[in-house]
């Protein structure tokens, strides 16, 4: 696969931001994990979810050959299966790196695997190899700020060069997730609007972290000079689970729900913040991934349009 001479900075790329129109959700259809019940209840949650989505855009769902009969036979009208070999990990750790032009429609992406690429090649845009080290969790606002895991002294500097140099990115803020996981516990809800999680027991053994997090980004700036609005979300009561992990996709944000008492809670915050978008909320215990929500359960390829 090409590898870029010039940088997406170079180029006048940039990344795209997640309420970017979208042109595609993929998912995955859920591996079993040995309980019958559980994977009938992540395979139901996995269909609904797609049809929901699917009133937007086309939705594909990746699944192992030995699946395809059965995930086809099941799927709604406008969701489609992609047969394709899968290691079972979250599929945000596979989503390409989709960049935009100066005029803001998908021209490339920057592909870390197989599926990666799979996912850029059905878009139709160039496809380049990502650079080593380019973080899977990352978390931009299309407008020169992003949101960073946090790294060891030694790996900071090199990544944030690459990061500053490599695509443009301005302001850098450094979390370290509250969970372990797939998700930062925080994420672009819109622009200069940030979701995060908040726990407020202080029992809770996340407790000192969520609050570092959440000092950390009162304090910050972003790159167009605003101070960013914070949502302050509920923890889940539910092992794993991150509210603050929405799906965010163009005019439309879905709020997980886990079951636990705190959902209407998380949904009601978003939809208060975010007045002028579609809020919805969708049952997420049995089809998030570990230590997040439906932002990690979902990739948004942007429109080409």
């Amino acid at each position: 696969m090409p590898t870029m001479g010039d940088s997406p900075r170079e180029r006048g790329w940039r990344p795209a931001p997640a309420w970017t129109k979208p042109g595609r959700f993929w998912m995955v259809w859920p591996p079993p994990c040995g309980d019958k019940d559980h994977d009938e209840a992540a395979r139901e949650d996995c269909l609904g979810l797609a049809e929901l989505l699917s009133d937007y855009a086309p939705v594909s769902i990746v699944c192992p050959p030995h699946d395809v009969a059965e995930c086809a036979l099941r799927s709604p009208t406008g969701v489609g299966v992609l047969a394709a070999e899968h290691d079972g990990s979250a599929i945000c750790s596979h989503a390409p790196l989709w960049l935009l032009d100066g005029e803001g429609k998908l021209t490339a992406a920057l592909v870390r695997s197989p599926l990666s690429r799979v996912m850029a090649e059905t878009a139709g845009v160039q496809v380049f190899d990502a650079p080593p080290g380019l973080p899977a969790t990352l978390e931009m606002d299309g407008e020169g700020t992003a949101l960073v895991r946090a790294r060891s002294v030694e790996e900071t500097g090199p990544l944030a060069a690459m990061l500053e140099q490599w695509l443009g990115l301005e302001q850098l803020v450094w979390l370290a997730a509250p969970q372990p996981g797939a998700s930062l516990g925080a994420r672009f809800l819109a622009p200069g609007i940030v979701g995060v999680t908040m726990e407020r027991d202080e029992r809770h053994p996340f407790f000192a972290q969520s609050a570092v997090n959440r000092d950390i980004l009162a304090d910050v700036i972003d790159a167009r000079g605003r101070r960013l609005v914070l949502v302050e979300l509920p923890s889940s009561k539910r092992k794993g689970g991150c509210y603050a992990d929405c799906l965010v996709a163009g005019e439309r944000v879905v709020v997980p729900e886990f079951e636990d008492g705190r959902g209407n809670d998380a949904f009601a915050q978003v939809a208060a913040a975010l007045p002028h978008r579609k809020v919805a909320a969708f049952p997420s215990s049995w089809i998030a991934p570990a230590g997040a929500g439906l932002g990690s359960a979902v990739v948004v390829q942007p429109s080409k349009g």
